[in-house]
């Protein structure tokens, strides 16, 4: 009752429903039933149970197979998810990993640069330790050229005031001017006559040079003559030589096929000796067999002795053939191993003279060819330091002459710049009316490297003291002052410097 039930209100629910289309089409066409043609018949099927029960079990296995179905797609979607999410997780594994190699790499680059930097600053601290050690060296000879400079500039203070008062004994500017000309003129004289002095040098020097190398490689032409003789000497030797050793194995084979002519000399005499002695025997043999026939006659007795006695005989003939036949043998065989071995010992010990030669001769030409390089290296070596000293007596001589006409050049702008400073300074001042003729005063100046004045200031009184302030006003009125372009010439000598003041 309980498998039929669902099939019995499926059959009920469709019989309710073909009543119910029935009432609506009944009432819908009410007012037209007249003129309308005959109601059409609506065929139906009535299903059993079974029928329906195997419909019903139809639709539940689609239910189930699309489930199924349903489920193996989603199953097939989770194993496709979990694919996907195990290569992101070996994505991300993989990405991991480079991740960590160029970190590692990131901090071996680092590692490199830290050591990098840390070598460039241990090169950068030795660097400053060798430029502090240059720049204490060059303070150290800035300190002895300042000394030398102050003795110098003294002396030429002392100079420059004896042709100050020289100067000022002369009667006009225009004599100042003729005296500066012929100083310039005489000035550019002497420095034509260092410039060809200087080319004169500078043409011996080259000259010199010129010769040195040709001499030079004179020198290393006539060494490679004495090594190519040389060569060839110890070719010829090794030559000589060789063709000892090729006499020695001649001898040395000859020798070989007299000890073999005689060793076959000896076989074939001990051969005829042997011959011979079985003849003998043979002969022997014979007449025993001769008698022993004539002895037949005898008696029995006496015949089987003698044929005992002869077997006897026979017997120990042979056996003493026999014994020495080995005898010889052995004797043969001792000889020819004796042979041998004197043979093979000749040859190992002609092998080894050879090769003690032939290794003592390349010994020595080792030794010639070693001692020669060094010869040569030894004279080149000689000759190099004789050019290098040549070239930096050469350098020495020229910075010398440069330095001379550097320190000439400088006394000389240095007088200018003075005389102009001079010259500037009494056309900027203004005689006070007090100021008396012969005036004079020691003015100490600072300057900026354009020649500005910071400060000027009295040294040594003239007496006056307006005097003195009208020459430090002139000096200040006169700025900036004419100074040398060479820095060095202007931080030596007029970054602070005196000048006296004696206006005419």
């Amino acid at each position: 009752m309980r498998n039929f039930k669902p099939s019995f209100v499926l059959a009920v629910a469709l019989h309710i429903l073909i009543v119910l289309l029935f009432s609506i089409s009944f009432l819908t066409d009410s007012d037209t039933a007249q003129t309308a043609p005959p109601a059409e018949v609506i065929e139906a099927t009535i299903l059993d149970g079974a029928e329906i029960d195997a419909e019903a079990e139809r639709l539940k296995q689609n239910e189930a197979n699309k489930h199924q179905a349903e489920v193996e797609h989603q199953q097939q979607l989770e194993n496709a998810r979990k694919a996907e999410e195990q290569a992101l997780q070996q994505a991300k594994k993989q990405r991991v990993l480079e991740e960590q190699k160029i970190q590692e790499a990131a901090e071996r680059r680092k590692q490199e640069a830290l050591e990098e930097q840390k070598r460039q600053e241990q090169l950068a601290v030795k660097r400053k330790e060798e430029e502090k050690k240059l720049e204490e060296a060059k303070e150290r000879r800035t300190l002895e050229e300042k000394k030398a400079k102050e003795a110098t500039e003294k002396q030429k203070q002392a100079e420059l005031e004896k042709q100050r008062e020289i100067a000022e004994k002369q009667a006009t500017l225009e004599k100042q001017a003729a005296l500066e000309k012929q100083r310039e003129v005489e000035k550019l004289k002497q420095l034509e006559k260092q410039k060809q002095q200087e080319a004169e040098r500078e043409a011996k020097l080259k000259e010199q040079k010129l010769a040195e190398e040709a001499k030079l490689k004179q020198q290393q032409e006539a060494e490679s003559k004495k090594l190519e003789q040389e060569k060839k000497l110890q070719e010829q030797k090794v030559l000589e030589q060789q063709k000892k050793l090729q006499e020695q194995k001649a001898e040395e084979a000859k020798r070989q096929e007299q000890l073999k002519q005689a060793e076959s000399k000896a076989k074939a005499e001990r051969e005829q000796q042997l011959a011979a002695e079985r003849a003998k025997v043979e002969k022997d043999r014979q007449a025993a067999l001769n008698a022993e026939k004539a002895k037949q006659a005898a008696e029995a007795e006496a015949r089987a002795k003698v044929e005992r006695e002869k077997q006897l005989v026979a017997e120990k003939a042979e056996k003493d053939r026999q014994a020495k036949l080995a005898a010889e043998k052995a004797e043969k065989e001792r000889l020819a191993a004796e042979a041998e071995a004197k043979a093979k010992a000749e040859k190992d010990r002609q092998a080894k003279l050879a090769a003690e030669k032939a290794e003592k001769a390349e010994k020595e030409r080792l030794a010639a060819e070693a001692a020669a390089k060094a010869k040569a290296e030894q004279e080149r070596q000689a000759a190099i330091a004789a050019a290098e000293k040549a070239e930096q007596e050469r350098k020495a001589a020229e910075a010398a002459a440069a330095a001379a006409a550097k320190a000439e050049s400088d006394k000389q702008a240095s007088l200018a710049a003075k005389d102009a400073i001079a010259r500037k300074v009494e056309g900027a001042w203004t005689r006070p009316i007090s100021a008396t003729q012969g005036l004079k005063c020691t003015i100490q100046v600072k300057l900026l490297a354009s020649g500005d004045v910071m400060d000027a200031v009295v040294v040594s009184s003239s007496g006056d003291p307006i005097f003195d302030r009208s020459a430090e006003n002139a000096v200040r009125k006169a700025s900036p002052l004419p100074v040398p372009q060479d820095r060095n010439l202007f931080n030596q000598e007029f970054r602070v410097f005196t000048f006296v003041f004696k206006p005419e």
